[in-house]
């Protein structure tokens, strides 16, 4: 049988501070939240934007599996 828990018990990097601290934190980790949360919407946009020009542009290289025609980087030797 589990015992109940209090989620608060044994997180020792915030048991010396008071309510009002703790309250303070959470409201900065919850603003951090959020502009990672921006930040990950913007990087899916332009994931987005990118894989259409690529349909758009060169579908072929979405292909599966892709056999691309040369190696990048890599010279024919004649």
């Amino acid at each position: 049988m589990i015992k109940d828990q209090n989620p608060l018990e044994g997180s020792g990097m915030y048991s010396h501070l008071t309510r009002t601290e703790v309250e303070r934190e959470l409201l900065k980790h919850k603003e951090l939240m959020k502009k990672k949360d921006g930040h990950i919407r913007e990087l899916e946009d332009y994931i987005d934007n990118l894989l259409v020009r690529v349909m758009e542009e060169t579908p072929s290289i979405l292909r599966v599996p892709y056999v691309p025609s040369r190696k990048a980087g890599k010279f024919n030797q004649s």
